[in-house]
């Protein structure tokens, strides 16, 4: 249905899309009083005026009001032509000192939305465009435009949507704006809007395809354990109208389980209603769950239905739900535009009984679709042999394009690509179907798609990555928009496996150009800079920022303006927002312009996240903007400790960047990976980049090994005597230079004969690091408690243990505990280590990594962990291409255009390193409420209590010493100091981790 949908669109012409847009202007001369009418705000009476029409060039209105005899303001109207509007545009002459003009436009439903528009103070002749379509669109969005300083509405529809065309526009004056007894006004105009097709179109959720439950997902909701349930395909209520049946069992715990579809790949303006058939014996009421276009969730509980067996029509009007428990996004209880998940949910108040099933059946999404789409450029569906394509490894393209790749045949290349096709500059979408069945431990494990472009010598431009599938997964959507340069002139589709084995198949492939082409940007990028290291600043600092803004063409002066505001990670405005001037730049190659931004720093928090966000007008075009984090931060408190002391090590994507080594260390970390090793032939030269910048970081280092390379392609480039002979050399030329561990390799797979070749290469290079010095430590490889490699004898030829965990915390502790059975039953009892924990962050908000960055790490020191690295720092992104792509979103650091800039959880890493510092685990509390309580100290009695309940949010007493001095460090790093005055100190806990710091001499 759904491709259906896109193809009715693409059939529509938009001949009349390609015609100029002229402006309307508003006032006739030719007509009384250029065609405005006046009104004494007659429901507050008492104020007299009138309105005139100065015969100018242009034509002037100028409005007069005096209220001594009361009243509250005067206005001018005038009816609005038939016409849906995109911008309004006027010049307002006003006294010296107003810094407003209230405006009411009312729409096409009779509502009036009453508008105070942000003015300058300095009076006389000022230039204003209001933005109509774009404005109402920011407001549903949860995010509206600064140039309004107030909002108000009432009448018509009264939901605070703009509904053309609009039928009147009114500017009004009260005492302050008629100061000096009048106002003027002219060079009034409207700017159509281009014209669009708006649909209203019904839209199947329930197809599912031929296997499988289709995009429906089940969550079994295992942030509370215990509760068990599936999801299957059963028969619906018609003949050949599959449904879905959600099973629940409470009878072990747990809270809820729910069925979610993501629907972010359909092109919906705005979801009007989802209407569904249930049917049960035993649910009386379900939850739900849905998510708005601004990403704010909105959560119900208690949907009412009859369990009488039989199937029952139910509607469900997004505004309705909103209005309840919600979170993210715009955070305002409100819903913004189209639907981006659903999820049906059974919970413990679903049913009287434990076990429970809900069907569902017959799923339409009723919404508002606008047709913008060009006929295909190009696409393909494998319905026949593609020919064209170039393919690597065991590829096949019968009815789809499928790479397989077995466990035995990891080393082996497993790619396609298709033969170039043209494109043009613009906008264009690129759209998919994928499904995987792949062995992914993190989604570092996966196949990738992406778009090559090249210009007309065939020389690669920029290759812009659409998206990743991994693990186990059916039949999903991927659309996205790609603006393709003008040096572009053909493209190719480009799918590979990346580090994985197993299958990832697509189908179902098209380009399409948009016909409405979004305006064409003048401004290129905005690029934001700092000269502190990774932008964070320490106190006394000047908190300042370079912007430079690459431009296609010369901007007009009206545009010649940056403005910005200072956000914190709630999305609250710190401060009023300002403006600052761009300066052309001379001499360069590409026309650009410049900026300096200098914050006031007393306004802000030290150790507090903060986000800069800053936007450039274009005319009547959207503006572009950008933005990037900041804080101000205190030198690392590790950094008055010897390395080793700390408990924090560090691998990144590419431990060769000399970025990647500051910019850790500015976070704390004190023991930094690098990638040391030697050649694989005599004389087997050792080799250790940034082994400088380590050194002049007073820091120190731990390496791996070429026993990684073995366990990717065993013994086909490497030899035994090289790994010893190698590691040898490598420890003679380094081991004085500040080595602190050896981690012998990265995440091996394979059985047999392959675990065996990993564990002689183990051996090997343990044994030369043992013959040189007996106290180099000297981690194992990063596996999961793997039986086989015990059987092998691995640990005989390792110092400590290593694991990597990208799932919920949880699983942290339960990959300690089988690591311990392991070592009972082989009698090889040593430390652990984790050089990777992580989260699989692509689409999570930062608050989410942050959480279980602390999370992670806490429970693996309480359970007795030894040092851990959470995975990872950054990766340079040149082209400014990456934002929130897979490899991007591991990255504490934003590393766009390669300004870095830390996001949330990288403030949050810096405070738990230096919170933490020498401190070691001494116990954990967990309270019969669901606090989870741990405490960690140093020989001084210098304590940190780590706190968090997963369930609820709630006010909980910490006992601490009776005149203890506590520092509350929340999880974007603002503090709030109290003095305990008796030996319990209330805390308010939620599932955000909070950190508190105390003095407490016996414990």
């Amino acid at each position: 249905m759904m491709r259906a949908l896109l193809y009715s669109l693409l059939l529509l012409t938009f001949t009349s899309v390609t015609q100029a847009q002229q402006r309307v202007p508003l006032i006739d001369a030719q007509q009384t009083i250029g065609g405005w009418t006046f009104d004494n705000g007659r429901e507050f009476p008492g104020a007299v005026g009138h309105l005139e029409l100065k015969q100018e060039d242009p034509p002037t209105l100028t409005l007069h009001g005096d209220f001594t005899g009361g009243g509250m303001y005067v206005q001018a109207a005038r009816r609005l032509p038939d016409v849906p509007i995109d911008t309004v545009s006027f010049q307002v002459n006003v006294p010296r000192g107003v810094q407003k003009l209230t405006t009411r436009l009312i729409d096409g439903t009779g509502q009036c939305h009453q508008l105070d528009i942000r003015l300058g103070d300095k009076g006389g002749w000022q230039q204003f465009s209001f933005p109509v379509a774009r404005y109402f669109d920011s407001l549903e969005a949860g995010a509206p435009m600064d140039i309004v300083t107030r909002y108000q509405k009432w009448s018509g529809a009264n939901d605070g949507r703009w509904h053309q065309p609009g039928k009147l526009l009114v500017f009004l004056a009260g005492r302050e704006a008629l100061q000096d007894g009048s106002i003027s006004i002219r060079n009034v105009t409207l700017l159509p809007t281009p014209p669009k097709v708006e649909l209203t179109k019904t839209l199947r959720l329930d197809e599912l395809g031929e296997e499988g439950t289709g995009p429906w997902q089940y969550n079994n909701g295992s942030e509370f354990p215990g509760a068990k349930g599936s999801l299957a395909v059963i028969e619906g209520p018609t003949e050949n109208q599959p449904a879905l049946r959600l099973r629940a069992d409470f009878s072990g715990g747990g809270r809820y389980v729910g069925t979610r579809n993501p629907l972010a790949t359909f092109d919906v303006k705005r979801t009007e209603a989802i209407h569904l058939q249930v049917r049960s014996d035993e649910v009386n009421e379900f939850s739900l769950r849905l998510v708005d276009g601004s990403g704010q969730t909105h959560q119900r509980h208690g949907l009412k239905m009859v369990a009488d067996g039989q199937w029952q029509a139910m509607t469900i009007d997004p505004n309705k739900i909103a209005g309840g428990e919600h979170w993210g996004g715009a955070n305002d209880g409100k819903w913004h535009g189209a639907a981006k998940l659903i999820e049906v949910m059974l919970n413990g108040r679903s049913s009287d009984a434990q076990s429970m099933q809900l069907d569902l059946a017959d799923i339409r999404m009723e919404a508002i679709v606008e047709g913008q789409r060009s006929a295909h450029a190009w696409n393909e569906d494998f319905a026949q042999e593609a020919s064209d394509w170039t393919c690597e490894g065991n590829v096949t393209k019968q009815s789809q394009l499928t790479l397989r790749r077995t466990l035995e045949a990891l080393s082996q290349p497993a790619s396609a690509s298709s033969a170039p096709f043209p494109v043009q500059a613009g906008t264009w979408e690129f759209a998919y179907r994928w499904k995987s069945d792949l062995h992914s431990p993190d989604n570092s494990f996966h196949g990738a798609v992406a778009i090559k472009t090249f210009d007309e010598n065939g020389k690669l431009v920029a290759t812009f990555p659409l998206a990743i599938g991994y693990g186990e997964r059916d039949w999903s959507k991927v659309s996205k928009l790609v603006r393709i340069p003008a040096a572009v002139t053909s493209a190719k589709w480009d799918v590979r496996l990346n580090k994985t084995y197993g299958e990832f198949a697509i189908d179902d492939l098209s380009a399409a150009r948009l016909v409405v082409q979004p305006a064409e940007p003048s401004v290129e990028s905005i690029r934001i800079a700092s000269q502190a290291i990774g932008n964070l600043f320490y106190p006394g600092d000047a908190v300042e920022f370079q912007v430079t803004v690459p431009t296609a063409k010369a901007l007009p002066k009206s545009d010649q303006q940056l403005h910005l505001e200072v956000r914190d990670y709630q999305g609250r405005v710190i401060g009023s927002p300002e403006r600052v001037s761009l300066t052309s730049v001379e001499g360069k190659q590409q026309r650009e312009y410049q900026a300096c931004i200098a914050l006031d720093a007393t306004e802000l928090n030290v150790g507090q996240f903060y986000e800069l966000h800053v936007s450039i007008p274009q005319g009547d075009g959207d503006p572009v903007t950008e933005f990037s984090g900041f804080a101000i931060l205190p030198e690392a408190v590790s950094k008055q400790y010897q390395p080793e002391q700390i408990p924090f090590t560090i691998r990144n994507w590419d431990s060769r960047i000399g970025d990647y080594f500051y910019l850790a260390d500015r976070l704390g970390l004190r023991m930094l990976g690098v990638w040391g090793g030697w050649s694989n032939k005599p004389p087997y030269t050792p080799k250790l980049p940034g082994l400088e910048t380590v050194q002049k970081l007073n820091a120190k280092w731990v390496t791996g090994t070429p026993c990684s390379r073995v366990e990717d392609e065993g013994f086909k480039n490497v030899t035994e005597a090289s790994l010893r002979e190698g590691m040898t050399n490598f420890l003679n030329e380094y081991a004085d230079q500040g080595l602190a561990m050896i981690a012998l390799g990265n995440e091996p797979h394979g059985k047999g004969q392959v675990v065996l070749d990993n564990v002689k290469a183990y051996r090997a290079v343990y044994e030369s690091v043992k013959a040189f010095d007996p106290t180099i430590h000297v981690i194992g490889t990063s596996v999961e408690p793997n039986d086989e490699y015990f059987q092998a004898g691995y640990q005989n030829y390792l110092d400590s243990y290593d694991f990597h965990i990208y799932e919920h915390y949880t699983k942290v502790r339960r990959t300690m505990g089988e690591y311990r059975e392991l070592m009972r039953k082989y009698d090889a009892v040593k430390p652990i280590h984790s050089t990777e924990l992580g989260l699989n962050s692509q689409g999570q908000a930062r608050q989410a990594v942050a959480i279980e960055l602390i999370k992670k790490c806490t429970v693996f020191f309480a359970e007795g962990g030894e040092t851990v690295s959470w995975f990872t720092i950054m990766y340079p992104d040149k082209d400014g291409n990456a934002r929130g792509q897979f490899g991007d979103a591991h990255c504490v650091f934003d590393c766009k255009y390669n300004n870095y800039n830390p996001r949330l959880d990288a403030v949050t890493y810096y405070h738990l390193i230096n919170s933490l510092g020498v401190k070691k685990f001494q116990k954990e509390t967990q309270h019969p409420d669901g606090t989870q309580e741990f405490l960690f100290a140093d020989d001084a009695g210098a304590c940190l209590k780590i706190v968090w309940n997963d369930e609820r949010r709630k006010s909980v007493d910490l006992s601490v010493r009776a005149d203890a001095k506590v520092d509350v460090i929340h999880i974007d790093g603002s503090r709030k100091l109290i003095d305990a005055n008796r030996a319990l100190v209330s805390i308010e806990v939620s599932k955000e981790p909070v950190l508190v710091l105390y003095q407490q001499p016996s414990l």
